[in-house]
């Protein structure tokens, strides 16, 4: 169980997945373990590229409003431990 937990550590610490949810199973001896994620570095691109994209169209708005950001980061969510 110990190298289990390593693995998934060592590739959590990586690759910085932003996991939505977790699934374990187990059938007899065997652990599955599913993880439904995003990569948090292409979430990050996708962002930046949408901003960047809506901002060009933002300033040939008649009523343009210069908003506060809320954030540039999204926050992660740690895995539920079931």
């Amino acid at each position: 169980m110990s190298a289990l937990e390593s693995i998934i550590n060592a590739w959590m610490e990586i690759e910085n997945p932003r996991i939505r949810h977790v699934c374990q199973s187990m059938r007899g001896e065997h652990i599955l373990l599913s993880f439904v994620y995003e990569v948090t570095r292409e979430v990050e691109q996708r962002v930046a590229t949408q901003s960047q994209t809506s901002l060009v169209s933002r300033y040939f708005e008649e009523d343009y409003v210069d908003e506060r950001p809320t954030g540039s980061r999204i926050p992660i969510a740690p895995p539920s431990v079931h």
